[in-house]
């Protein structure tokens, strides 16, 4: 993972939305690592969760691929209000580099990682409802990281 700050940061995990919850507008990628020896074998690797709170838009596929998680400039933000309509609240995250096709627009967007005996297919624990996980599976370092709103 690479980081700028204040300005998002780029993963080359392979990333796919595992979660969408409408009733409580969230919304959860997974980035998984290489799939290889070392992970099946030993067990070793991380996974980098990202959580968008207060969902108000979504527009990605399935699986995303690599991530470049940012928040959208001004003029980006602007172009893509005229193709869909204007945007009442919350922050534009833009999910890939150089394009306004992958975007999330939400309150706000918290990420962590998590050692890879998370089994692939649980719930993250980034969820507020999931407690039980999250007293499982404590973030790498203990930090939960939010994207600074610009």
């Amino acid at each position: 993972m690479t980081a700028s700050p204040g300005t998002g940061f780029s993963d080359g995990r392979s990333f796919s939305l595992i979660g969408y919850r409408h009733s409580h507008a969230q919304v959860i990628l997974r980035g998984f690592p290489p799939f290889d020896d070392l992970v099946v074998e030993n067990g070793e690797g991380t996974v980098l969760d990202v959580c968008f709170n207060g969902v108000q838009r979504v527009a990605c596929g399935r699986d995303i691929g690599p991530l470049h998680l940012r928040i959208a400039s001004a003029d980006e933000r602007s172009a893509l209000e005229e193709r869909i309509g204007p945007l009442r609240w919350g922050e534009v995250f833009l999910l890939e580099p150089d394009s306004v096709e992958s975007y999330v627009v939400a309150g706000k967007a918290r990420w962590a990682e998590f050692l890879v005996p998370v089994p692939f297919t649980l719930p993250s624990p980034l969820d507020a409802d999931n407690k039980e996980e999250a007293a499982a599976y404590p973030p790498v370092g203990g930090t939960v990281h939010m994207l600074p709103v610009a």
